[in-house]
């Protein structure tokens, strides 16, 4: 095992499977592993043609705000006048980051990384810091498959089923994809979850 930690600035593919050989423990061993199809995700074209009107308004009404603090700067307004239309800017920033949802997997796809071991789940995203999420094979329930007509698709899996305070039945699930070969991974998976099944009798 390599204990080097990657560096936050190399957020390619070396720095990425080096992240992933710093996870292995003892006899663990990758079975699969992949990067998310850098792909706009139409799904979220709603939030996007939301976020046009949303954004339209704060600026018009960031605009306007600021017109009337230069026509009440002469009746001395001061700094007052000045900030009343920095309000609108949060509007503003929070238009801007739901018009450019859809597009996010295309500056993120290459800094995530999934893998499927004989022991668990892993996804690693390395940017600025490494963050690893992982989920042992003895947490894998449900899995949901989506899959195009490419064979690429995504995968949801159930790793926790509860309730929640209000006393309805909450899932918390593992997102995997867009991947290639999304039967396969899926198959993978299987083969895992029914393996630990056997070892623990």
């Amino acid at each position: 095992m390599d204990a080097t930690f990657p560096s936050p600035h190399n957020t390619g593919r070396d720095g990425l499977d080096l992240a992933l050989q710093r996870e292995m423990q003892r006899g663990e061993r990758v079975l699969w592993q992949g990067r998310p199809i850098p792909r706009v995700q139409p799904a979220s074209f709603g939030i996007f043609l939301f976020a046009i009107p949303w954004t339209a308004f704060s600026l018009f009404w960031t605009a306007m705000a600021g017109w009337g603090a230069a026509t009440a700067m002469e009746g001395e307004w001061g700094w007052i006048g000045l900030a009343f239309p920095l309000f609108g800017v949060p509007f503003i920033a929070v238009g801007l980051g739901m018009l450019s949802t859809p597009f996010l997997p295309l500056f993120t796809a290459s800094k995530t990384q999934f893998a499927v071991t004989n022991q668990r789940l892993i996804k690693l995203t390395l940017g600025r810091s490494l963050s690893s999420e992982t989920v042992p094979a003895n947490r894998i329930g449900h899995i949901k498959r989506s899959e195009r007509s490419d064979g690429s698709g995504s995968l949801t899996i159930a790793i926790r089923v509860g309730v929640d305070g209000d006393g309805d039945r909450s899932t918390e699930v593992f997102h995997l994809g867009e991947v290639a070969n999304v039967l396969e991974v899926e198959q993978t998976i299987g083969d895992v979850v029914e393996r630990d099944r056997r070892q623990r009798g």
